[in-house]
């Protein structure tokens, strides 16, 4: 079935399409913005109660946001911005520039299990850890193994390096980058690592974090996830447990 937009009366074969014109092409017409707003929170509030608006601060940068959400869904903290969600912290450019020299040389030479920084990007990823994913991807079929991709929760965007929705658990192989203070990048890291142990927790997954120089083999790991039961499992000197 089409819709017309009411305000430029153009027609859409579905609403996906429609509600995407909207947000992209009328988000600052405030009256029609009010009323979407308002039958949605009508509907919303018969299922979820009544919605709860306030002023807090960006997380990042502390500027003063309005925020809304419906009785006891109140997230820990807010972003004003998808920029200041995804941040790692202030970096100059010349910053940025070492550690981009770093990480070319550390291909070049091979050597991955201990650079500096690293991203989803497999041209920066520990080679030990593609290793890893690549054998149980291989070996285990069946299970479905899967790798990188993005979850939302509580305000972060966090990432697996291996997991199996089949069986409900994730692997994390941790580089020093998780431990040590590297271009200020720590407590960011590890409180994405805090997020993912949580997400864990509340959806039922077994959560299996291996140090990268408590690596052994790959039936060590094998052992650990097919024959092992406990939720938290962190094997490495550097956790606090």
């Amino acid at each position: 079935m089409k819709k017309e937009c009411s305000i430029c009366k153009a027609e859409f074969e579905n609403h996906s399409a429609y509600a995407n014109h909207i947000r992209w092409n009328h988000k600052d017409n405030t009256v029609f913005a009010k009323k979407i707003s308002d039958k949605a929170k009508e509907r919303n509030s018969k299922r979820k109660g009544p919605l709860i608006e306030e002023l807090t601060n960006c997380r990042k940068c502390n500027k003063e946001i309005a925020i809304a959400y419906y009785k006891d869904k109140r997230k820990e903290f807010y972003h004003c911005s998808q920029t200041c969600a995804n941040s790692r912290g202030p970096r100059t450019e010349e910053v940025k520039k070492l550690i981009s020299v770093s990480l070319k040389k550390a291909w070049i030479s091979g050597k991955f299990d201990h650079v500096d920084y690293v991203s989803n990007n497999p041209f920066f990823s520990s080679k030990k850890e593609r290793e890893i994913v690549k054998h149980f991807k291989e070996t285990f079929p069946n299970d479905e193994w899967k790798s990188g991709g993005h979850l939302r929760f509580e305000g972060y965007s966090i990432t697996r390096d291996l997991y199996s929705d089949k069986l409900k658990v994730c692997f994390e192989y941790d580089g020093v980058w998780h431990f040590k203070d590297i271009h200020g990048q720590l407590a960011d890291k590890q409180e994405k690592d805090a997020a993912l142990e949580k997400w864990c927790i509340n959806n039922n997954y077994r959560l299996i974090r291996l140090e990268e120089n408590h690596f052994e083999n790959f039936n060590h790991i094998e052992n650990i996830i097919y024959n092992e039961t406990d939720s938290i499992t962190k094997i490495g000197s550097s956790y606090k447990h």
